[in-house]
């Protein structure tokens, strides 16, 4: 299996600093490590188990339109997004509802995963068919869950639901079944993903010329259009939204987890904002603290004196 990994933030190594790591916090949410962890248990699986043919592409931003998905794996027998939880204990996965349990029963979880794995698979769709390939089959969103303490009930899920066990029967289906996907397309899908590129505009056949003078013949060639670079190819959304706000209606923010400001990158320090580099201070001042308090401790323990 081919891993491409657009992950931001990562060092050579492909670990998180700890600067990056309050950077991504800030960014994405206070949870986004813990999903990258589980991530990487995901993809150290399939790296192992899939064979040739497979491509895994992790955290993927898609264009300009600021959504990332956490992973798109593609190959002989479909096109695949998969999100990847590190929650654990008990929901439920009921039509396009997402529960977590409550005493004796179930309620709304704060972030409904389901309608948002639906929807990174409804962008990815359009991110690719806008580009001007009309894709054979649709794109399968896929809810996988990254620890073995979740438990999901799942009743006629919207999407394909499955808790760790079942990572290793997909992985087999994937191997053994039917091919839908040539290695050219898959290949070309992959490209249109990582290096997107603006859609060929078809023109009507043009009418065969008249004959003309001579003098006629000698005029400039036409020039060639500029391409569109890749950065400016955006797309829209469900129902005509904007890309930032599919962005955020994909995210489904929950009350802790705050919006990023734009700050111009003038006033950053060591690739941190203000608001950044106080909260790095106050950890670091917190850890400065509970050292002293426990060299402190140490030092006046009856027990340790001689």
């Amino acid at each position: 299996m081919k891993l491409i990994d657009k992950t931001p933030l990562l060092d050579a190594k492909g670990e998180l600093g700890f600067v990056q790591r309050v950077q991504g916090m800030l960014k994405f949410g206070f949870s986004w490590p813990n999903e990258l962890t589980a991530q990487k248990a995901i993809t150290t699986f399939l790296d192992k188990n899939l064979e040739k043919g497979y491509t895994l592409i992790r955290n993927l931003t898609l264009g300009a339109s600021e959504i990332m998905v956490p992973m798109i794996l593609l190959g002989p027998t479909g096109i695949y997004v998969i999100h990847v939880t590190y929650l654990r204990g008990r929901y439920e996965a009921k039509g396009n509802l997402w529960n977590q349990e409550s005493g004796n029963s179930f309620k709304p979880a704060p972030v409904n995963l389901i309608q948002r794995t639906a929807r990174l698979a409804s962008a990815v769709t359009a991110f690719i068919e806008r580009q001007g390939v009309k894709l054979p089959i649709s794109v399968e969103p896929v809810l996988m869950a990254g620890n073995p303490g979740l438990h999901i009930e799942s009743v006629r899920p919207a999407i394909k639901v499955m808790m760790i066990d079942g990572l290793k029967p997909f992985v087999s289906n994937l191997s053994g079944g039917r091919p839908v996907l040539s290695a050219e397309l898959v290949h070309e899908l992959v490209e249109r993903l990582t290096e997107p590129r603006s859609p060929k505009k078809e023109t009507p056949a043009a009418p065969a010329p008249e004959p003309r003078a001579p003098w006629e013949e000698l005029t400039l060639p036409p020039q060639e259009a500029k391409p569109v670079p890749p950065a400016d190819l955006d797309f829209a959304m469900m129902d005509g939204a904007s890309a930032p706000s599919a962005a955020r209606s994909i995210r489904e923010s929950s009350p802790a987890r705050p919006r990023p400001r734009s700050i111009p990158r003038g006033k950053r320090i060591l690739g941190l904002t203000r608001t950044q580099l106080m909260i790095v201070a106050g950890l670091a001042l917190a850890v400065v603290c509970l050292f002293a308090m426990t060299a402190y401790l140490f030092l006046s323990s009856p027990t340790l004196l001689p």
